[in-house]
């Protein structure tokens, strides 16, 4: 146990060192939490940082510290005990961490209501009454009814001497002889003394609380085999006894979160100790005025605790701990004997405060002592549970008083003991539950006081509150953003530099703070991405639909975006300088007449005009050489009547319109000859270079015209290119020629006596094949590059 103590000395003495370096933090100037050491009492350990008997999670300062005095009364069972003590601690802060303290009993005075119920009144030293009364105690060392060791016998009332401790070899009186003396046993951690202390171990008796009859005919109502004890005054046997500065403690505090968590966590180790202890009769005597358990050792524990700040004015803690309490020792001769093996103790609390402002603090506790652990047996134990209701008051930060009552929650009464009334270790007869001779506890509750002062470090400077940033203001390089894009069906229009904005934006931000705080800009856009940082970003479209779009500037200057975000609108349009797309270039214009041949003066003629487009809807433009247009202006086909006169022919032309301005071939012809007095050739198609099949299909149509006339005949012409020249305009002849006249198939097999063949050599519309039907005795036709 020694090697435990110092070892435990060590930690503390080398954390405590290890942590006062570090940093002060004040607490905030607006808190109105303040903060006292507590009582303690009643089983709790008092002097460190808390409330009334639980622990919170604040500790002092560095430099901090408080003087407490305080007035507790309690009740505790057996012996409906009334207790008062005064308490006195001083506690200091090393750091944000680290506090230590120091708490002992200025005062403590006990009254017992029931001394019957207590072992401590059965001892040779103690009357009740005026006489010794009836006791169990084990077979004393010489005893005149037989020998019979080892074994509980009845020690009559009135038949024990007064013996001053330490009893050992004093004369039991009676049949007893001498006490004594004693031997160490197997008395649940206590060793035994014969004829004085109980047969279960330890120096106290067990107890006989009723008997029928006097001398050689009384019989046990009552008793216990195992004593009754109060555990932190266990020898007690003065109905009222005082002490002084009998208990100390010594702890330190340790907080392991930070300052001003809202959680605060950590861990207080503690040491008690005891002036007074059973090593004569001076000491045994402090020991029976109720001072102490008196255990030479002392007693060492932990508590483990925590709190969290749940508003402003609301706060809850939590404490759980653990005592182990060494045995109370005594030598008898030359030997050291254990008078009593004490339990130890698990301690557990929870509190709730409320300060509601710095002035005034309502605290409400609950908390709760179970002793465990192998132990000396007690006959009436009593674990007790206490409930604190009160107040503290704080006239200054460093000065303030507490006021609580104290509720004794399961004191010893009709509803602590079972419907035979067995105790814990013996059997009994009851009356209405309890034990015969058994007295219950009466007015069990109690009160404390406590007055405090001492030092506080200065709170926080009050931080200047904040002034938010304020944007005076946001300019966009430009409001719109004309795309390069134009509807379905249209193009932008050649030349046209209206359409070709640029998709980024630059974004310039004015802002001031009158804090001089450093700002941090932040940019929210519904569309695109910002580029860069700082006051000056650009602000990119790219790729965003038409529409509008927003950017929101704000300002943080350590707040928070807190001032006013301003907000801006880019609109996206597609270009408005755009025309509708021309219809492609035709790949095969031409126009035919119905009929084709020779027609009378005021006869009407239609003419057909017929192109590959690619899908484009045609628009057409008629003009005629001669006669009237009758109808189909502006479709593909029209009608016209032939003109009077001398007139021999007339030509209808149609234009495509809409077209690319680029396309060169979007005009074809048709003649058609009216009858006069003399023949005329007549031309009867006219085409650039087609492919085969097209050139073929033309050929068939000439071939008809042809036929219809047996006296007239084919002239084909050719041109070429100027720079193919008649080279070339030879072989688009030489296609015609042996597609007309050929008489492998496919060919039309027309006489070649028919077909006169012309090479108009190089032309600048080449190249290009023209057919003329020529009747008899018209005019040949002369070719025209």
């Amino acid at each position: 146990m020694r090697y435990v103590r110092n070892a435990l000395v060590v930690a503390l003495v080398v954390l405590t060192m290890s942590l006062a370096v570090l940093a002060q933090t004040p607490r905030r100037t607006d808190d109105p939490r303040n903060i006292a050491p507590t009582v303690g009492s009643g089983g709790s350990v008092g002097g460190a940082t808390g409330l009334f008997t639980v622990v919170d999670g604040q500790t002092l300062r560095r430099g901090e510290y408080t003087f407490s005095a305080a007035y507790s009364n309690y009740d505790r069972d057996p012996g409906n005990v009334d207790i008062t003590e005064v308490p006195l601690s001083f506690q200091i802060g090393l750091n944000d961490y680290i506090e230590v303290f120091f708490n002992t009993d200025a005062y403590r005075g006990i009254k017992v209501n029931s001394p019957t119920n207590l072992s401590g009144f059965y001892l040779p030293n103690s009357r009740i009454n005026g006489i010794s009364p009836a006791a169990l105690v084990l077979t004393p060392a010489a005893f005149a009814g037989g020998n019979i060791a080892n074994r509980a016998v009845f020690r009559p009332a009135g038949q024990q001497p007064f013996v001053q401790f330490p009893y050992v070899g004093g004369a039991g009186g009676g049949i007893f002889g001498t006490l004594g003396p004693a031997r160490a046993g197997s008395g649940n951690g206590a060793d035994l003394f014969p004829g004085i202390g109980s047969v279960v171990g330890g120096i106290l008796p067990g107890l006989v609380l009723r008997t029928t009859g006097t001398g050689a005919g009384t019989v046990i109502n009552t008793s216990t085999l195992a004593p009754a004890y109060l555990p932190d005054a266990p020898f007690l046997n003065r109905t009222w006894g005082e002490s002084a500065f009998n208990t100390f403690t010594v702890g330190g505090k340790f907080r392991f979160t930070k300052p001003k968590s809202r959680i605060g966590l950590g861990l207080l180790p503690f040491y008690r100790f005891y002036a007074d202890k059973p090593d004569d009769a001076s000491g045994f005597n402090q020991l029976q005025r109720g001072a102490s358990p008196g255990s030479k050792r002392g007693d060492f524990g932990l508590i483990a605790f925590g709190d969290a700040r749940l508003a402003k004015w609301a706060n809850v803690s939590a404490n759980i701990g653990y005592t182990y309490n060494s045995s109370v020792k005594a030598n008898f001769g030359s030997n050291n004997f254990t008078l009593l093996d004490r339990g130890d103790e698990l301690n557990g609390g929870l509190a709730v405060d409320f300060p509601v402002n710095k002035y005034f603090q309502p605290i409400g506790e609950i908390r709760a002592t179970k002793y465990v652990g192998g132990r000396t047996p007690n006959a009436f134990e009593q674990d007790p549970i206490d409930a604190l209701l009160g107040v503290r008051v704080f006239p200054t930060r460093y000065f303030g008083m507490s006021f609580a009552y104290r509720y004794n929650v399961n004191q010893q009464d009709s509803n602590s003991f079972d419907g035979s009334g067995n105790t814990s270790t013996g059997t009994a007869g009851s009356i209405n539950g309890v034990p015969a001779g058994f007295v219950t506890s009466d007015d069990p509750h109690g009160f404390l006081v406590q007055v405090f002062a001492g030092r506080r470090n200065k709170r926080e400077v009050p931080t200047k509150p904040n002034t938010p940033a304020v944007i005076n203001s946001v300019t966009l390089s430009k409001t719109e953003i004309v795309l390069p894009t134009c509807p379905e069906g249209q193009r932008i229009k050649a030349g046209s530099t209206a359409c070709n904005d640029n998709s980024s934006v630059t974004v310039a931000t004015n802002a001031t703070d009158a804090d001089g705080d450093q700002l941090l800009y932040q940019y929210t856009v519904s569309g695109g991405r910002i580029n860069g940082s700082g006051a000056n970003v650009n602000w990119d479209l790219s790729g965003a639909q038409p529409g509008t779009y927003t950017i929101s500037v704000g300002v943080d200057d350590g707040c928070g975006v807190c001032g006013t975000p301003s907000t801006k609108e880019v609109r996206i349009v597609n270009c408005t300088d755009c025309e509708v797309i021309p219809p492609p270039c035709p790949t095969d214009l031409r126009v035919t007449a119905s009929p084709s041949d020779l027609v009378k003066p005021g006869d009407t003629v239609t003419f057909t005009a017929d192109a590959t487009l690619n899908g484009a809807s045609p628009n057409y433009t008629w003009t005629v050489s001669a006669g009237d247009i009758v109808s189909g202006q502006g479709t593909s086909s029209i009608t016209v009547t032939a003109p009077a006169g001398a007139a021999t022919s007339f030509t209808a032309t149609a234009t495509l319109n809409g077209l690319d301005p680029a396309c060169t071939n979007n005009t074809a012809s048709a003649t058609v000859e009216t009858q006069s007095a003399a023949p005329i050739a007549r031309l009867l198609d006219e085409y650039n270079k087609l492919k085969p099949d097209q050139e073929k299909a033309r050929l068939d149509a000439v071939a008809t015209q042809l036929n219809a006339d047996p006296n007239a005949k084919l002239y084909v012409i050719g041109y070429g290119s100027e720079k193919g020249g008649a080279a070339e305009a030879k072989r688009l002849i030489d296609f015609a020629v042996k597609y007309l006249t050929g008489t492998k198939r496919p060919a039309l097999g027309i006489d070649t006596s028919r077909v006169v063949t012309i090479n108009g050599g190089g032309s600048a519309t080449g190249p290009r094949t023209q057919i003329y039907l020529v009747p008899a005795g018209a005019t040949e036709p002369v070719p025209n590059p």
